[in-house]
């Protein structure tokens, strides 16, 4: 009798998550796996994609708290990788360490994921939309926008995450990605970095060749018509994927639809403009100018942990 009843109960339970809004089985899925590591509290994270069911694998790294205290919401930023066709499954997590450190140590929680078609996330590059002879370069970024709100809302969610001033920063391919989301003005977005964005670039394996270079300008304008949110735009001159001219086409056709664009032309970055956010070296370059631009929304906790910063380097402390 007692066995028939634990069966009972046990066809019971699974007939409750049978029947259990989908919505609610999907975000129990997702979360933190694992401990937080010594690295800036670095930890694992799995989060919601654009398609419901393919699960975004993350790194997240927060600044740390005081000891014994309740974590305080923090802003967030979403940092956001770019694409190589030839490694996109092969790659590790994206981490950008020093580009990540830069915001951990103004007081941001950083969040990393990994969009599909990339890495451990895996799956068809949905994102890749076209070939390079006939590309559609606004829909991959709008597919690539929604893995990144996906994120972006879900974390805003999290009690350590102060929802409404989340910085969505991306590069390359990823800076395009966050230059489509902007056109959707998401709620919890305060402003986007676009460092070195497009899509196509390094067409055939040639430098300073871009697939339907045209119809990157054309997006921009797009993305642009609707865009409201601030845009801080990064490049370097000697970029060989997206030069200069490229980039300030296209800030001035997202201007000329009604956006906002930041845009800065960088002097030429070691041997590949295109890799300013690779290395502690890019804080020199970009440092400034990014703080300028956070300036305007920087949250309380944020402007004091920016304070003790510049008191850090004027004692020579890092």
């Amino acid at each position: 009798m007692a066995e028939r009843a634990r069966a009972c109960l046990f066809v019971a339970l699974a007939m409750v998550g049978m029947f259990a809004p989908a919505q609610a089985r999907d975000l129990a899925a997702y979360g933190p796996f694992g401990p937080e590591g010594p690295r800036m509290r670095e930890q694992f994270w799995v989060l919601p994609s654009g398609e419901p069911g393919h699960a975004l694998r993350a790194t997240v790294f927060r600044p740390d708290d005081a000891p014994g205290a309740e974590p305080i919401p923090r802003p967030l930023v979403v940092i956001n990788h770019g694409t190589s066709a030839a490694t996109r499954l092969s790659v590790a997590m994206p981490v950008y360490y020093w580009l990540s450190k830069w915001f951990v140590d103004r007081g941001y929680v950083v969040a990393l994921p990994q969009r599909r078609g990339h890495g451990a996330t895996g799956g068809p590059l949905v994102e890749a939309v076209g070939s390079c002879a006939d590309p559609d370069h606004a829909r991959s970024g709008t597919i690539a926008a929604d893995d990144i709100e996906a994120a972006v809302d879900f974390l805003s969610r999290e009690p350590f995450v102060a929802p409404r001033e989340t910085i969505v920063v991306g590069i390359s391919t990823g800076g395009w990605a966050a230059l489509a989301l902007a056109a959707r003005n998401p709620e919890n977005v305060a402003g986007v970095i676009n460092i070195a964005g497009g899509r196509g670039g390094h067409a055939g394996g040639t430098r300073n060749a871009v697939c339907a270079e045209n119809r990157l300008v054309e997006a921009a304008a797009a993305y642009g018509s609707t865009a409201r949110i601030p845009t801080l735009w990064l490049y370097a001159e000697n970029d060989s994927y997206f030069g200069p001219e490229l980039a300030t086409a296209m800030a001035e056709a997202w201007r000329g639809a009604g956006a906002e664009a930041e845009l800065h032309i960088l002097p030429p970055y070691g041997a590949e403009g295109h890799d300013i956010a690779n290395d502690r070296a890019g804080w020199n370059v970009w440092g400034t100018l990014a703080d300028g631009f956070l300036g305007t929304h920087r949250p309380a906790q944020v402007a004091a942990g920016v304070s003790e910063i510049a008191t850090a380097a004027e004692t020579g402390a890092e």
